[in-house]
């Protein structure tokens, strides 16, 4: 047959091909399941937890793209960009929670496009931050969750790209939008309420004092 021997070597391309696929989507699913374990371990204020987990699905993300090496299409396609994206959220998660610089696409080895929309996922989880800090008093840090927040809006908000050049990132700019609007009221509020509380204590204090006088002072009158 003409076609025999060509298919034969198609055959052991797409062999080898689909080897790769299946060890890609093994290593997608670690980065994915490590980096939600990492984000986790964030919000419990665990960091030593969320650094071990980030670290395994950094192994992960090299194992990936070894495979990818002789396949560039599951670099863009399958489940590695779902990846890329939910390991660039863990790790800007931690570093804008941390105080630390923000790690760049270079830095993660991962494209810019999921970069940018782990980014906005990771404004949303500020969010929740703020909110935790909220529970605790600490409103400060509720604020500097407010302030990352809305940073990171404005200047995802100027990145105006189709969707076929960065997939989601509108559609999650708009929940950003509504996310940074709520947290926005939710800390004004938690706010105005502290000052309010340590106002009333501060009167209750005031008030106490000024009974322990009065107190003290009929005692030596009698």
């Amino acid at each position: 047959m003409k076609f025999e021997g060509i298919m034969e070597e198609i055959a052991l391309s797409l062999k080898a091909k689909d080897a790769k696929r299946e060890e890609i989507i093994t290593q997608s699913r670690e980065i994915i399941r490590r980096s939600g374990s990492a984000v986790l371990s964030i919000h419990r204020g665990e960091f030593e937890a969320a650094e071990e987990s980030l670290k395994a699905a950094r192994e992960a993300l090299e194992g990936a793209l070894q495979a990818c090496m002789d396949f560039h299409e599951f670099y863009y396609t399958g489940p590695l960009p779902q990846a890329f994206q939910e390991y660039a959220e863990a790790m800007i998660l931690l570093a804008l929670v941390k105080d630390r610089e923000v790690p760049k696409p270079a830095e993660l080895r991962i494209p810019p496009e999921p970069y940018l929309t782990g980014v906005a996922d990771a404004a949303g989880e500020l969010r929740r931050y703020a909110l935790d800090s909220i529970r605790k008093d600490s409103i400060n840090e509720a604020w500097r969750a407010l302030e990352l927040m809305e940073e990171a809006y404005t200047l995802l908000k100027a990145i105006d790209y189709p969707r076929a050049v960065v997939p989601n990132l509108r559609r999650k700019v708009d929940v950003m939008r509504r996310l940074v609007e709520e947290t926005r009221g939710d800390v004004t509020l938690a706010h105005q309420g502290l000052l309010i509380r340590r106002s009333i204590e501060k009167a209750s204090a005031g008030m106490e004092g000024q009974r322990d006088v009065n107190g003290s002072g009929k005692g030596e009158g009698a």
